[in-house]
């Protein structure tokens, strides 16, 4: 399997608060994950910088093939619960931090079989003959008028409060940790990002990106068309195919 990642200031942000980080371990396992800081200039790009190389870091330590379906989950569950505790820890002891935070999407791949953990609304979606489907539901305000009945998902691109997210790592002593497990991938692929690609771009034309660019160039692709699209988030994405 390869990985490929790409992130971007947009076009009407001063700094980038997104991160990203990947690794192959070997030619059984692999990882790529995405966060999004949020709260404040240094606090957001701190929460997510801490967050991306806390779950890197023991993934990286943890991740093995022998792993079962069950210990897979343990594993990219307290990786992200480690990174929860530590911006938590770092928000106070500087009080000018408090509140901050990030989302965190994960994908492993052991032997073929993929593994997603995330909080937040940074996404995973599957790709896989030819269809793009998303495999996280967003921890978000609009997610849950959308599912409550009270706004419809073409409502919700456009919502005033489109971005405020109901879960997110760092902001308090705990955190729920949402974990799917994808079985054997095939042929298929994994695109993580953040809400600065899936807001600004329709599945659809991520779905044509994916059918028609070498998995070299998705993810520049990708960032092309968020930015041509109005560049208004910082855009991130990490391919794992």
């Amino acid at each position: 399997m390869m990985i490929y990642g790409k992130t971007d200031i947009g076009r009407h942000r001063s700094s980038n608060q997104d991160e990203f980080a990947y690794s192959i371990l070997n030619e059984r396992v692999c990882f790529g994950l995405v966060c999004d800081g949020m709260g404040g200039e240094n606090g957001g790009q701190i929460a997510s910088a801490m967050a991306a190389q806390t779950i890197y870091e023991l993934l990286h330590a943890h991740l093995s093939a022998n792993l079962t379906e069950e210990q897979v989950k343990a594993v990219l569950v307290q990786a992200v619960s480690q990174a929860n505790e530590a911006v938590y820890r770092r928000s106070l002891q500087e009080p000018e931090y408090l509140g901050m935070g990030t989302t965190a999407v994960v994908a492993a791949v052991l032997d073929g079989k993929g593994y997603v953990a995330h909080v937040g609304d940074s996404r995973a979606y599957r790709f896989k003959a030819g269809e793009l489907s998303q495999i996280t539901k967003d921890h978000s305000l609009v997610q849950s008028l959308v599912e409550q009945g009270k706004i419809t998902q073409e409502q919700a691109k456009d919502h005033p409060q489109k971005n405020m997210i109901t879960r997110a790592v760092g902001v308090s002593g705990k955190v729920d940790i949402d974990f799917v497990s994808l079985g054997d991938l095939g042929s298929g692929s994994i695109l993580l990002c953040s809400d600065g690609l899936s807001g600004l771009c329709e599945q659809s034309e991520m779905e044509e990106i994916l059918l028609q660019t070498p998995p070299n160039q998705v993810c520049e692709a990708l960032v092309e068309q968020a930015n041509r699209n109005g560049g208004f988030d910082n855009i991130t994405a990490v391919y794992l195919c």
